[in-house]
C-alpha cells in the first residue's frame, strides 16, 4: 500500500458514519486526523454521548446526530424512518465527495443513503467479522457489498475475507491512534500501590469491554474471551502462586449482569481474592504501566487497541491466533499466540513470560517498535486520505481495478 503523497492533493468533503455513542476513540482519531489534512469532516452519530461531546471539541468537524439503527420496539420504527429521510436528504443537501462507515449498522444506511447523491464514493471500514456469524446479517451484507466502491478491512485476515466474498476493492487499513501517549517510562507506582502490590509481585491483566453475547458461537465464551482469562487463573497460580490478576473495563452495553456472572465464575474457581474487577479506567497508560503482562483471549478480533498499548508500554503480551491480533503478536518476536478457547495453553504462555524477564522485554521492545510504524495515527491517516483518492481518481477509468490484500 502507497504512502507517497497523493496526486491530488485537493481538499475533501468526508461524511463519516458511525452507530456508536459511548468509547469509539479510533472514530475520533480517524476524525480529527482527516480534518487535520483540510479536509471538511462532518461526523454522523445515532444519539447524543460522550463521543459526540469529544467530537465537538475538534476543530474543523461538524457533528450530526441523526437516529438510526435497528429498532427493538414498534414505538422506535417512526422515529427511526424519519431519521432515515433526514439523513438522505442531509447526504443530498451536504454533497459529500465520500461517504465512509464505521459497524455494521452505519455500513447498511451509508450504503441506503448514498443514493441521495451517487457521486459520493462510498467506503466501508469493517472493525471485524462477528457481523457475519449473524444469519440476517450476513445475508444483506452480500446483498449490498457491491455498491461499497471501497471496503476498508482493519487488519489482513478482514481484508482477505471481503476479497474472498467479491468486494469491489480492498485495502487493509489500521485503526492508528497517538503511538506518543503512551511512554513505557511511566511509573507502575501508581497502579501497583492502589491495589497494594510490592514491585515483586506479578500482574496479569485482560483490558476489554464486556460483550454479552446472543450469537450461538459465543455463549459459552464470550467474545473477548473473559471465560478463558478466569479459568486460567488456577493454572497460573500453580506456578506463580504471588501472583494477582485484573480484568479492566465492563460492560459497554446491557444490565451489568455479564460481569456478574464472570465474577460468580471466579468464585466458584476459588480465585476472587487475587482476581480483581476494576470496571472502567480512564487511565489506561497507568494500568498498563503496572502490569507485567497483557492478556488477549479473544474468539474473535481485530489488530486490537488493548495489545497495541501494552505493546506500546513495552509489556508482554499474549493473545490467540484469530483475525488481526497476529498482525501485532508475532509468535515468539513479539508476543505468544494461543488457541483460541484454550486456559491450559494460555496459562502456560502466561507462565513462560513471567518466568524469564528478559525474553518478555526483549519481545516487547520489538513489539513496540512494530506498533509505532504502523498504529500511529498521522499515518493511518494519511493512508485513508490517500485511499480516497486513488479511487475517486479510478472513477474516471473504466471500473475499478481491484487493490491486492498486502501479505
Amino acid at each position: 500500500m502507497s504512502t507517497s503523497t497523493t496526486r491530488d492533493p485537493r481538499p475533501l468533503r468526508v461524511l463519516q458514519i458511525t452507530s456508536v455513542a459511548v468509547g469509539g476513540s479510533w472514530f475520533h482519531d480517524q476524525v480529527r486526523g482527516l480534518a487535520e489534512l483540510g479536509n471538511e469532516v462532518c461526523a454522523v452519530l445515532p444519539r447524543e454521548g460522550p463521543l459526540a461531546d469529544r467530537l465537538r471539541g475538534v476543530r474543523g468537524v461538524r457533528v450530526e446526530i441523526i437516529p438510526f439503527g435497528v429498532p427493538h420496539r414498534i414505538s422506535q420504527v417512526p422515529v427511526l424512518m424519519a431519521g432515515y429521510w433526514r439523513l438522505m436528504r442531509f447526504v443530498r443537501q451536504y454533497k459529500p465527495d465520500v461517504i465512509h462507515s464505521h459497524l455494521i449498522i452505519a455500513k447498511f444506511v451509508a450504503r441506503m443513503v448514498s443514493a441521495a447523491y451517487r457521486q459520493a464514493l462510498v467506503v466501508s471500514q469493517v472493525p471485524g467479522l462477528v457481523h457475519l456469524r449473524i444469519a440476517p446479517f450476513r445475508i444483506l451484507e452480500r446483498l449490498s457489498l457491491r455498491r461499497d466502491d471501497l471496503v476498508l478491512g482493519s487488519c489482513r485476515a478482514i481484508a482477505r475475507r471481503y476479497q474472498a466474498m467479491g468486494a469491489r476493492s480492498v485495502a487493509v487499513s489500521y485503526y492508528g491512534c497517538d503511538v506518543h501517549r503512551f511512554d513505557p517510562a511511566t511509573s507502575p507506582d501508581a497502579f501497583r500501590r492502589e491495589f497494594g502490590l510490592t514491585d515483586e509481585t506479578p500482574a496479569v491483566g485482560m483490558v476489554a469491554y464486556m460483550y454479552p453475547s446472543k450469537v450461538r458461537e459465543f455463549r459459552e465464551v464470550g467474545v473477548k474471551g473473559h471465560e478463558v482469562f478466569i479459568d486460567a487463573v488456577p493454572l497460573i497460580l500453580r506456578q506463580h502462586p504471588e501472583a494477582r490478576f485484573f480484568v479492566v473495563g465492563d460492560e459497554l452495553v446491557g444490565d451489568g449482569g455479564y460481569r456478574r456472572e464472570l465474577e460468580r465464575r471466579a468464585a466458584r474457581l476459588g480465585v476472587a481474592d487475587r482476581l480483581r474487577f476494576t470496571g472502567f479506567r480512564s487511565d489506561i497508560s497507568s494500568v498498563m504501566a503496572g502490569l507485567d503482562v497483557l492478556v488477549n483471549p479473544s474468539m474473535e478480533e481485530s489488530a486490537c487497541y488493548a495489545v497495541v498499548e501494552a505493546l506500546l508500554m513495552r509489556k508482554g503480551v499474549v493473545a490467540t491466533d484469530v483475525g488481526g491480533l497476529p498482525d501485532t503478536v508475532q509468535h515468539g518476536r513479539t508476543g505468544l499466540l494461543i488457541p483460541p478457547a484454550d486456559p491450559p495453553a494460555l496459562a502456560q504462555a502466561v507462565n513462560a513470560l513471567l518466568a524469564d524477564p528478559a525474553a518478555r522485554a526483549r519481545m516487547a521492545g520489538q513489539g513496540r517498535a512494530l506498533v509505532l510504524r504502523r498504529f500511529d495515527i498521522a499515518e493511518t491517516v494519511r493512508q485513508v486520505n490517500e485511499l480516497y483518492h486513488q479511487a475517486l481518481a479510478a472513477r474516471g477509468r473504466r471500473g475499478f481495478r481491484r487493490r491486492e490484500t498486502p501479505a
